[in-house]
């Protein structure tokens, strides 16, 4: 009998060991599969491109201002921080946006990166106080976007496979912004303006936006995971 009980304990204990392990490999390396869905590689493509355009205005925004003698306004009411206020308006604006029935996530997630590719090209165009600060606060209400990320991810990839995928978003952002400054200052040292880092910057995110707007191309040829996880639950 004791030779029995502790058979079954054991069988039991193999079961629940296999069980925690197979969650945990999905878990920790199920990220893998999602690089075989292309509409999802092409999102990490855009976030490469992206976060290395927006945290230049951060980088060089103070030498432009140098440059065109706007230092004593910009000690009042500095420029940087015209985008930081803006852009938590903005997240929540977008949100709120996005919620209302009659219009789509990712139209708002489409409108607000074009508008911020817009003004990341035409900020070093703006030669006054007034204009800069304009432009600015523009990039930091389209910045908000970020807050519609993980909607967008979840009707990418799905419910299922939103904490991986979010994650990979994340670290693809890390990645552009560690190297978006580097380049920026490699830029400004060839061809000694700081203007051309705004230009080339706004160009490669338009490379990224290309990414966003052949997804739905992809996606018809492409099915999609998330309807048959509907199913499922």
């Amino acid at each position: 009998m004791y030779g029995l009980r502790l058979f079954k304990t054991v069988s039991q204990l193999t079961i629940t060991v296999r069980k925690g392990f197979a969650l945990w490999y999905s878990s920790y390396f199920g990220a893998a599969s999602l690089f075989t869905n292309r509409v999802f590689v092409a999102f990490i493509i855009w976030a490469l491109f992206a976060y290395s355009s927006f945290v230049i205005p951060f980088i060089h925004l103070p030498e432009i201002v140098k440059q065109y003698n706007l230092s004593r306004q910009d000690n009042v009411f500095p420029l940087t921080s015209i985008i930081a206020i803006v852009h938590i308006f903005g997240k929540v604006i977008l949100g709120i946006i996005s919620d209302l029935p009659c219009i789509s996530t990712w139209n708002v997630f489409l409108m607000a990166n074009f508008t911020l590719v817009t003004c990341i090209l035409t900020l070093p165009l703006m030669h006054t106080y007034i204009g800069l600060a304009v432009v600015c606060a523009l990039i930091g209400f389209s910045s908000g976007y970020f807050s519609l990320m993980p909607v967008v991810t979840e009707d990418l990839v799905g419910t299922k496979h939103l904490a991986n995928a979010y994650g990979i978003i994340i670290c693809a952002n890390g990645i552009s912004a560690l190297f978006g400054p580097p380049f920026a200052g490699w830029i400004y040292d060839i061809t000694q303006k700081y203007d051309f880092s705004f230009y080339i910057a706004g160009l490669l995110y338009m490379v990224g936006i290309i990414f966003l707007l052949i997804q739905p191309c992809i996606q018809k040829t492409q099915p999609r995971e998330k309807s048959t996880e509907e199913a499922q639950v």
